[in-house]
């Protein structure tokens, strides 16, 4: 049923590639403009995708975050395969910004009989000219998924919000994210269950490497803990959406198991959620590079 659904999405789109990216204010625009993307990469490669939706902004996590046009304009055209769809979207009340997350399939070749499974997160931000443009991408591999992922698309309950676009003032709202994920981090330093319990939201999902999304506050303090794993991260960048509903920050980690210390990307998705309070509802940890 959900693979039926992509599709239809995917069908559905509008003929010219301008509308398949425009911003409508809602979530099946977000939904349309991630179908185009994963089509244009099934049609004409993954380095002609990128170029498509993405601007002079776009951050890709290869593995470190780069710019999106300076790394796949000086890639070759390859055969490899990548598909993927989304299975959750959400979009800010103000229409100008969302995220997608779910399942991707990898094949360096149309021959290559190895497989690669995992999932990737995209957060996308619309231009002046309401087109949806690619802000940041980066993924994580699993073992051949167990289960479907059900399908949860979800559009703002309200669409009011204080316009405030002012350089000033939406530097102040960019900085009260990188506060919080500061709080969090310093947090984590020495109270983990601590920092987990007050800043997740309830339906959170983790992406970790090896494992597939892991779901709900419960479940990731509980495989963190079953895991043993000391985490410590430094954020290094943030953005909110002109609604205040939704905001990233990414930065960089070093996580301890069984005694081995490894670097990592992460990107923390924050959401209002009850009580007006910021609390992640998406974390990714990206092995890092050199």
């Amino acid at each position: 049923m959900r693979k039926q659904i992509s599709i239809l999405l995917f069908f559905l789109l509008p003929a010219g590639a301008i509308y398949a990216q425009t911003s409508n204010g809602t979530v099946s625009s977000l939904v349309a403009a991630e179908n185009y993307f994963a089509g244009i990469a099934k049609e004409k490669g993954v380095k002609k995708a990128f170029l498509t939706v993405s601007d002079e902004n776009t951050i890709v996590f290869r593995p470190n975050p780069v710019k999106a046009e300076k790394y796949f304009g000086k890639q070759d055209g390859d055969d490899s395969q990548l598909s993927w769809h989304p299975t959750l979207a959400k979009i800010s009340k103000s229409g100008d910004w969302g995220f997608t997350t779910g399942p991707y399939i990898f094949k360096t070749s149309l021959e290559d009989e190895k497989t690669t499974y995992g999932q990737y997160l995209s957060v996308w931000k619309m231009n002046s000219k309401g087109v949806w443009k690619l802000a940041i991408d980066l993924g994580i591999p699993h073992d051949k998924p167990k289960t479907e992922e059900k399908l949860h698309f979800t559009d703002p309950k309200n669409t009011r919000f204080f316009n405030q676009r002012s350089v000033k003032r939406l530097q102040q709202r960019e900085e009260m994210i990188l506060t919080s994920d500061e709080l969090f981090s310093a947090t984590l330093k020495n109270y983990k269950n601590l920092a987990y319990n007050v800043f997740l939201g309830d339906d959170a999902r983790l992406l970790f490497p090896g494992y597939e999304p892991i779901i709900g506050k419960t479940n990731i303090t509980d495989f963190l803990r079953n895991q043993e794993l000391q985490i410590a991260t430094e954020p290094v960048e943030a953005d909110r959406a002109l609604g205040s509903d939704l905001a990233y920050t990414y930065g960089t980690a070093t996580i301890a198991y069984k005694g081995k210390e490894s670097k990592y990307n992460y990107v923390r998705i924050w959401e209002v959620q009850d009580g007006h309070k910021w609390n992640v509802t998406v974390e990714v940890f990206s092995p890092a590079g050199e």
